[in-house]
């Protein structure tokens, strides 16, 4: 399959996914959010528009191989593309010199935005260097685990994924002006940073329902406020919802892609009310367990 897309003009962007590919658009706390028409596979991308930025985040999986591509000549307006994906890939059709936007997008979870040459002030040969050393600091790699990490396509995260966002951007733009990036992150130290990781790690391994933050915090070594306080600004939600959050990916993941019956996945992942999941689940991902399973067995 081949997606052929005006990719500058962010509004021709999504009026041709909906008008071409039967893409459905809803608008949601100043972005638009275009989901996938199930003939063609599942996935989300919210899309926000400024004046002169745009960016947008997207997860999507395609049910058969897909290819992006543009007519618009790369650097059009003079609006520089950065790419960046859940596993830290960096690309710049821009930076790299390459002449068309094309690239295979069958399976896709990143970030997509576009900048004006004119507000990176800095030779565009050191810019590739210049923005994988950004993106590969420390604290850059913990912002981008907070963006990755909130559920898309839920109008009440919208406002929080924006703001990370651009929280993103503003650093990019702001590292290259002045060179210290640490100055805005001097709050939490790395002892703090690997106690926040080895709570993260146990959240993520218990199986059990019950988060009881008084055994986490002294497992890792930090009071209570302390915990709950930098674990939402590191990873950028609050411990219970990070904890909910990760199961329902796992859960999704098990009735994607195994054939275990809902009752066993929810036994699993903990829960032992089989409806207290499904609501949860419905209300991360729009349709009940039974219902997604439906679908994945129709594709296939």
């Amino acid at each position: 399959m081949e997606l052929n897309l005006p990719y500058i003009n962010p509004v021709n962007f999504a009026k041709t996914l909906v008008n071409n590919y039967g893409f459905s658009i809803n608008e949601a706390w100043n972005s638009h959010h275009l989901a996938l028409p199930d003939r063609i596979g599942e996935g989300i991308l919210q899309l926000f528009i400024r004046k002169d930025i745009h960016f947008f985040r997207g997860k999507w999986k395609f049910l058969e191989d897909t290819t992006f591509l543009s007519n618009d000549p790369v650097g059009q307006k003079g609006l520089i593309d950065f790419r960046l994906n859940k596993h830290g890939n960096i690309h710049s059709s821009f930076i790299e010199g390459i002449k068309r936007f094309e690239w295979e997008i069958t399976e896709t979870d990143g970030i997509r935005f576009f900048i004006p040459e004119v507000y990176l002030n800095i030779d565009k040969h050191k810019l590739t260097d210049q923005f994988e050393k950004y993106c590969n600091n420390k604290h850059i790699v913990n912002l981008q685990k907070q963006i990755f990490n909130i559920p898309i396509g839920q109008a009440s995260n919208t406002i929080l994924l924006e703001s990370k966002m651009l929280e993103f951007i503003y650093f990019w733009m702001d590292s290259i002006k002045n060179n210290n990036l640490d100055r805005h992150f001097e709050g939490i130290r790395d002892s703090r940073l690997a106690a926040l990781d080895e709570a993260r790690f146990l959240i993520e391994t218990d199986t059990s329902n019950i988060l009881i933050i008084k055994q986490l915090s002294r497992k890792v070594g930090l009071n209570e406020c302390d915990l709950k306080r930098d674990f939402r600004k590191v990873y950028g939600l609050p411990l219970h919802q990070y904890k909910i959050k990760f199961r329902m990916e796992q859960a999704r993941e098990l009735i994607q892609n195994t054939d275990l019956p809902i009752q066993e996945i929810c036994n699993r992942l903990g829960y032992t009310n089989r409806s207290h999941f499904s609501k949860l689940y419905e209300r991360f991902f729009g349709v009940s367990p039974a219902m997604a399973r439906t679908a994945c067995i129709k594709r296939f």
